[in-house]
């Protein structure tokens, strides 16, 4: 059966930190990230918990955004 594969990839809690600085430094709330990156206010408070089983895209997403600038 050719199926989907649904990747998941953990958010560990370093990357968690590099979010939650980030963020800070950029002045950013949790509802101005999230719409900026296309995902839930609910699944960015999962991430910056850290240990979050994040779906293939939402991982990429973060990992983007960590190198901008």
């Amino acid at each position: 059966m050719a199926g989907k594969e649904v990747t998941n990839m953990i958010i560990t809690s370093d990357i968690a930190e590099k979010v939650i600085v980030k963020r800070a430094k950029k002045r950013m709330t949790k509802t101005e990230l999230s719409e900026l990156l296309n995902i839930s206010r609910q699944t960015l408070v999962k991430i910056e918990a850290g240990n979050y089983k994040a779906p293939k895209r939402i991982y990429q997403t973060i990992m983007e955004w960590l190198i901008e600038d």
